[in-house]
């Protein structure tokens, strides 16, 4: 759930588009449970997109208990 400011690299990352895609719905709706922290993993600002830290979200996807390890 923290932010930066930091620029980061983009295999580590994902865009709002592939994250609703593998949740099945749609990006506003991944926004909206990422501000709200519903979706519990790091997220930054890049070029006014968000981007999701991978790793974490994948954890959290397979784990569904809301819980993912810091990267």
């Amino acid at each position: 759930m923290e932010r930066t400011a930091t620029p980061i690299s983009t295999p580590d990352w994902m865009k709002t588009s592939e994250v609703a895609a593998r949740m099945g719905c749609t990006q506003r709706a991944v926004r909206n449970r990422l501000h709200r922290g519903s979706i519990p993993v790091r997220w930054t600002f890049v070029e006014r997109t968000i981007h999701v830290n991978r790793a974490q979200f994948l954890a959290w996807l397979e784990g569904g208990d809301g819980r993912a390890e810091k990267a």
